[in-house]
């Protein structure tokens, strides 16, 4: 039981220190969708633009939607209350 509990405790530190590091992915990811939708603004301006635009839309998407996930992931943590008790341990 007790290596179970410690097993556990491990897996906790592991995630706190992933979701705490999140931010920075958040913000790469970000980057990366805005320059994606910015070549894909231009590139709607060449006449290319239409063999590009797929590649360039699912980037940006992508981006957009892990961010969306990691933002959920973060609002979540903040609302679970047991989440809490383990941060602050009395």
């Amino acid at each position: 039981m007790e290596n179970c509990l410690l097993l556990l405790d491990e897996l906790d530190d592991a995630v706190f220190v992933l979701v705490s590091r999140s931010h920075l992915l958040r913000r790469l990811c970000l980057q990366v969708g805005l320059t994606s939708a910015l070549a894909l603004v231009g590139l709607q301006l060449i006449v290319q633009a239409p063999g590009w635009a797929s590649a360039l839309a699912s980037v940006a998407g992508a981006s957009v939607a892990l961010w969306f996930l990691v933002a959920l992931a973060l609002v979540a943590r903040r609302l679970d209350p047991s989440l809490r008790a383990l941060e602050n341990p009395t």
